[in-house]
């Protein structure tokens, strides 16, 4: 089996926002080692900040089209059916509901009924039935921990005149639910639109938006939601979305030593394949690919935390990230020079002389990164917050 040439990325300074892959190669037909960027694993938390988490969270909004135009949220589904919260003035006395999905997943022409009985003249909700269309899996992970969510965190609004987009304004949460499950966030210049439309803080969805002037914004607890919904014993699958912002000390301390602790194993792993004399091409494979998928993450942390250390940790905390970051780097470039063997390697299953030396001579650096590493780790788990520093 021939292989193909190797390609690198364009190589990047340490103080680069983002970082070149360890290298990205065709093998004949055993096909590419490429590792896509991209949040954290669904099984685990994610700390992506709150215009991103909105934009994931899209996926589980749909467009309305009733009585008047404005959006849903889809909370729950069985083997036949969707079910969709929205605004009950959006759907009004309309016999004829059409909605369309901001996943492309799903379809954008699909009808839907209301589910009768729901209806309630205390408040402004309804609740949709439609059709599942065939192999569509909601997104359940969507929702903000109440007790997380405090006054002026910042919102998102999930959708406006019909739109499937995140509202580039960013409000604040000016309320928190009244007896009325009604939140009230701030977001000037909203007006009409967006009803039905669900809003974000940087933990998830709180709720959907039932009424909008140019101040504030209107929306009803999806706590609530939830309890009406399953109270008529409908599906309401939607769970915490597990999400710390990056403002929040604690995604420093969890994603930090998430990362570094995997990034160490696969600098490890890497070079431990790398120093014997042979190694089969589909092992080698998937060493790049699992070394590339701890890169990529590195890359994305490597500035991210830059101003949550420094308001939350005493100034020396910063400095060491900074100096032990450098160290990965140049750790790193390590790695990229395989490049220039990754073809050999590939057709002959043999890892060049120059290749072993040079991971062999990488042993006492890679002792001091782990040992840099356990002294940042325990720097970062002894957070002392400056009371003049707590300003989010």
């Amino acid at each position: 089996m021939g292989a193909q040439a190797i390609r690198f990325r364009e190589r990047l300074t340490p103080s680069a926002v983002s970082m070149g892959r360890l290298c990205k190669w065709l093998a004949g037909g055993f096909g590419a080692v490429l590792v896509a960027g991209g949040a954290a694993a669904q099984t685990g938390t994610t700390y992506d900040d709150g215009p991103t988490l909105a934009n994931r969270l899209l996926a589980g909004v749909v467009r309305v089209q009733a009585q008047e135009h404005g959006f849903g949220l889809i909370v729950g589904a069985d083997r036949s059916f969707l079910y969709i919260a929205t605004a009950r003035h959006v759907i009004g006395e309309s016999s004829k509901v059409a909605i369309a999905g901001c996943d492309k997943a799903m379809p954008n022409d699909l009808s839907a009924d209301r589910v009768a009985g729901f209806d309630l003249d205390s408040d402004d909700l309804a609740l949709l039935r439609a059709r599942r269309p065939e192999n569509f899996e909601i997104r359940t992970r969507m929702l903000a921990p109440a007790e997380k969510v405090a006054i002026s965190d910042a919102a998102w609004l999930l959708g406006r005149d019909d739109a499937c987009a995140v509202l580039p304004r960013t409000g604040a949460v000016a309320a928190t639910p009244t007896e009325r499950a009604l939140w009230r966030v701030d977001m000037p210049g909203v007006l009409g639109g967006s009803s039905g439309a669900p809003v974000s803080t940087g933990r998830g969805i709180i709720g959907i938006t039932t009424d909008s002037d140019n101040a504030n914004i209107t929306v009803i607890d999806v706590a609530f939601i939830a309890r009406r919904v399953r109270a008529g014993a409908t599906p309401f699958d939607l769970v915490d979305a597990n999400n710390t912002p990056p403002a929040d000390p604690q995604a420093a301390e969890q994603d930090l030593a998430e990362m570094l602790n995997r990034y160490l194993f696969e600098l490890r792993d890497a070079q431990m394949v790398l120093r014997q004399p042979t190694v089969r091409r589909d092992y080698f494979a998937k060493t790049v690919t699992e070394y590339n998928a701890a890169a990529e993450r590195f890359r994305d942390s490597m500035n991210k935390y830059d101003g949550t250390l420094r308001r939350h940790w005493e100034p020396e905390v910063a400095q060491q990230w900074t100096a032990l970051r450098d160290r990965l780097w140049a750790a790193h470039q390590n790695f990229l020079f395989v490049n220039e063997n990754a073809r050999s390697i590939v057709e002959t299953e043999r890892v060049p002389t120059v290749v072993r030396d040079r991971m062999e001579a990488l042993d006492p650096e890679l002792a001091e990164i782990q040992s840099a590493i356990a002294q940042f780790l325990r720097s970062v788990s002894q957070r002392r917050i400056v009371d003049a520093n707590t300003t989010q």
